[in-house]
């Protein structure tokens, strides 16, 4: 993959993973809120685990374009 495709790729990773962390606490809140009001929880923690096992997954792609990215850069 060329240097400007990678880029342009790492660029849409950092703003998933970036949006995947705002996920991440909007769902965290919504787990706390039901648990302070008594309510079951489990259908939501077991989506918040959901959403982070696939923030997982892209901040390692996200990681791995920007190894791609510094190996076009600076080649070997």
């Amino acid at each position: 993959m060329k240097l400007v495709e990678t880029v342009e790729l790492l660029s849409k990773a950092r703003e998933y993973v970036a949006q995947g962390q705002e996920e991440l606490i909007e769902q965290r809140e919504i787990v706390d809120q039901l648990e302070r009001c008594g309510h079951d929880p489990l259908e939501a923690i077991l989506f918040l685990e959901d959403l982070e096992d696939m923030q997982d997954v892209y901040a390692a792609h996200m990681d791995r374009l920007e190894r791609q990215v510094m190996s076009l850069v600076r080649p070997d």
